[in-house]
């Protein structure tokens, strides 16, 4: 896992991830631009996924990972927490699903604010709870997910 600032993830994310040199664009427009101006937007070959939900109490939310791909998520508007947690301390809900490329898990453990300005990048081996409410008040949460592929 990697949290950080947009600004670092530019200037940073090229020097050890590889095919990373192609979020460049869309990393400097994420930081500047609105939601609909990026959903609008042409970022191929990048794998964008638009979600737009209301946060939620975190026993309300499973853990979930993948094995396929990195999840790149950046909050446009809004803020949540997102919990983080190795894989191997969690314990299996739902069987992987291998056509959705995720399975769910329960378990505890740490929890980063996730807002504008910030993002997060999750290895397929790390689990992670996102849409958590920070704070009493569920808010509401524009968010961006960039699926990067995992090649092991």
């Amino acid at each position: 896992m990697i949290y950080d600032t947009i600004d670092n993830f530019i200037k940073e994310l090229p020097k050890f991830l590889p095919r990373a040199a192609e979020l460049s664009a869309f990393l400097a427009a994420a930081r500047e631009k609105s939601f609909d101006e990026l959903e609008g937007a042409d970022f191929s070959p990048l794998d964008l996924r638009f979600g737009e939900y209301d946060t939620k109490p975190a026993e309300e939310i499973p853990f979930e990972a993948h094995k396929r791909y990195w999840d790149l998520q950046i909050v446009v508007e809004g803020e949540e927490l997102i919990g983080y947690a190795p894989l191997e301390s969690l314990s299996p809900k739902t069987p992987y699903d291998e056509e959705n490329d995720v399975a769910f898990y329960e378990g505890e453990g740490q929890e980063l604010k996730l807002a504008r300005g910030l993002a997060i990048l999750l290895a397929p081996w790390e689990g992670h709870r996102p849409g958590t409410s920070a704070g009493k008040t569920p808010r509401h949460v524009r968010k961006i997910v960039v699926k990067l592929p995992w090649r092991p």
